[in-house]
């Protein structure tokens, strides 16, 4: 229910590159994509190993998505 992060994670403007193994709902990379561009940082991608592309999840996330597999 909750993402939290330490406050001097990333620094304002730096470029992060957010993975993780699987984009379903987009629930959880949404709120660690939300919470990242709060502390200042700039998405340059979120990352799956797999996406399960029938339940819309990338619809939302606000940045470039690349994910290998596609179900």
């Amino acid at each position: 229910d909750t993402v939290e992060m330490h406050t001097d994670t990333v620094e304002e403007g730096e470029r992060v590159i957010v993975i993780d193994d699987l984009l379903a709902t987009g629930g959880t990379m949404g709120a660690a994509v939300k919470l990242l561009k709060d502390a200042g940082a700039e998405i340059v991608e979120a990352s799956f190993v797999v996406e399960l592309g029938f339940l819309n999840g990338r619809e939302k996330l606000d940045c470039p998505i690349y994910s290998i597999l596609n179900y």
